[in-house]
């Protein structure tokens, strides 16, 4: 009685077992040449509740260049004071210590001076994060993730009142460029 089994099994096995290990193999072939890969990382953000972020516009170089264009979502018009970057590793870049090559928000401007921006306009930022004067290094290798939380001081001036200062801060996920 327990031959039977044990001949029941072995004619499966070489009837199936064949088949099993070539899919098997197949399978394998297929997952180290990347089919089952589903591509990239995208960029994404979390947290920004009045100044957003245009992800297509947004990025890091891997010499560590942050560039962003963002939207201005307060309503009314802002002035920008500051805008700095951190990285996850611990690297920290404030736009009023690094090289800035900023169309819209120079040197000065972020040390204090300040660029209005309209209710619903674009603005341009660029850090230069790669290690200059007191920044850290944020940049990594292509492909690589990056996750940074990037911050923006602005005031807000409603009527004749005095301006009120705000910072919106937020994170930003994609691969390096």
């Amino acid at each position: 009685m327990f031959g039977r089994r044990g001949q029941g099994a072995m004619e499966y096995l070489m009837t199936y077992g064949w088949a099993i290990l070539v899919v098997m193999v197949v399978g394998i072939a297929m997952w180290r040449l990347g089919i089952f890969n589903m591509g990239g990382t995208t960029v994404t953000s979390t947290g920004f509740a009045k100044i957003k972020p245009q992800l297509a516009g947004t990025g890091i170089d891997t010499a560590g260049t942050f560039k962003g264009i963002f939207t201005n979502g307060v309503g009314t018009t802002i002035t920008i004071r500051g805008v700095s970057v951190s990285s996850s590793t611990g690297a920290t870049c404030p736009g009023d210590q690094c090289a800035t090559a900023n169309s819209d928000v120079t040197q000065a401007e972020m040390a204090g001076a300040g660029q209005d921006i309209s209710a619903g306009e674009n603005f341009y930022i660029e850090l230069i994060c790669g290690g200059v004067g007191a920044c850290g290094n944020i940049g990594g290798d292509r492909g690589e993730v990056y996750d940074v939380t990037v911050g923006i001081t602005y005031d807000v001036s409603i009527g004749t009142s005095s301006p009120l200062q705000h910072t919106e801060s937020g994170t930003i996920r994609g691969p390096y460029e």
